[in-house]
């Protein structure tokens, strides 16, 4: 399931679904969760009222989902992953445990939380089938605007070389990897989760495997082609390996 961002359209939402399911070679089926963004560089408060009037809306899908026996991974850009931090917050204090059993993984790609509301909803949800994955970059330019607006520490600006994201990771149980080095399709450095696309299906084989710098929560950086060149460090059970 994709969850949009900020400024996103319908259209612009649906085809970045399906051109992130082709580089991954998706064979599974494919859901695109459209909350009422107003697709528009200045509505970027207006976007966040949207996502809190979209939370009981997601909750609806991810149970319908979970009745139906369906596993699903949820990719949230942007404000998406606000949406989705949210919402799994919501689920678990309601006591909607079953929503939250069906959900594969959660991968968060440049997410524009706050740090410290991030770490309460996370810690709330409690921990998950698999590391919550964060996809992070220092020179994302969206997220840099939005720190200027709000004067808060984004997740997704996250430097996985800081000894203190290197510590959130282990005790939150998080992947979070540093994507700076993958391409930017509009130069905003806000979009790079699409060229991620292509190299998951590659660290979703390793984690199956329990091998490689990818197993288990820790702090990642990958090279230009989305292969993993460094591990700050590998949580792995409970071994923390440098």
């Amino acid at each position: 399931m994709f969850i949009h961002g900020y400024n996103y359209t319908y259209q612009e939402a649906l085809y970045r679904l399906v051109q992130m399911s082709v580089d991954a070679g998706q064979s599974q089926t494919s859901i695109l969760f459209d909350w009422p963004s107003q697709g528009d560089l200045v509505g970027y408060v207006a976007d966040r009222d949207a996502v809190a009037f979209a939370r009981d809306d997601l909750a609806s899908v991810l149970d319908a989902l979970g009745r139906g026996g369906v596993k699903t991974t949820v990719l949230a850009h942007s404000m998406g992953g606000l949406l989705t931090l949210e919402t799994l917050r919501q689920l678990k204090i309601a006591g909607r445990q079953r929503e939250l059993d069906m959900i594969e993984q959660v991968v968060l790609a440049a997410p524009d939380i706050d740090i410290d509301l991030f770490q309460r909803d996370i810690r709330t949800i409690g921990r998950m089938k698999k590391p919550v994955v964060v996809l992070a970059a220092k020179d994302d330019k969206v997220l840099a605007f939005s720190q200027r607006l709000s004067g808060s520490t984004a997740a997704g600006a996250l430097d996985v070389n800081d000894p203190r994201v290197q510590e959130l990771a282990q005790s939150d149980n998080l992947q979070i990897i540093d994507i700076s080095s993958l391409k930017s399709i509009t130069g905003t450095n806000h979009d790079r989760f699409v060229s991620f696309a292509a190299a998951y299906p590659q660290l979703q084989r390793a984690n199956k495997n329990q091998s490689g710098p990818v197993a288990g929560a820790g702090a990642l950086v990958l090279n230009g082609v989305g292969d993993v060149i460094s591990s700050p460090f590998r949580l792995t059970g409970a071994a923390l390996t440098q």
